[in-house]
């Protein structure tokens, strides 16, 4: 019979990880100086043969449950990849530069419709006259933006 001394010096770890592998049930507990060293450096024996197996879920790390993760992973990133191949699926960083580069047409369409519409706004007679001017250069523009053709677009904005 040993102490836990005897036991870790034995089997050649420090105390820290033979409480570990106690806690764990690695190695059965037994009273203070009443250690089997056979038995406990089999069972070590055996569980350090089921880590490197993969079998040990008791372990920090499990071979099966990580080749699984990985495949999980593997198999991801390929639909991923075919996903951006089909179209599917987009980087953030392209589609953000679209909007931006459309918001930035947008912006310069609208800031140009006074200066399209003034002229034309100064003959008119009435403020209705003016808002039905300042509609039609402003769907003109909006037009313009989505590539609609002025002969297929309606006569005007309805409301």
């Amino acid at each position: 019979m040993a102490t836990q001394k005897e036991v870790y010096t034995h089997l050649g770890i420090t105390k820290s990880t033979l409480l570990n592998l106690l806690e764990k049930g690695v190695i059965p507990h037994a009273p203070a100086g009443k250690y089997d060293v056979e038995a406990c450096r089999l069972a070590y024996i055996s569980n350090l043969r089921e880590v490197a197996a993969g079998r040990a879920a008791g372990g920090s790390l499990d071979l099966a449950e990580e080749r699984a993760r990985l495949a999980k992973e593997q198999a991801d990133s390929k639909e991923m990849e075919n996903d951006i191949l089909r179209g599917d699926l987009v980087y953030i960083a392209d589609v953000a530069d679209a909007v931006e580069k459309q918001f930035a047409k947008v912006r310069s369409k609208m800031l140009a419709v006074p200066t399209k519409a003034a002229p034309e706004a100064v003959a008119c007679a009435t403020t209705k006259e003016v808002q039905v001017l300042l509609e039609k250069h402003i769907t003109e523009a909006l037009n313009d933006l989505v590539g609609l053709n002025p002969e297929d677009a309606e006569d005007g904005p309805t409301g």
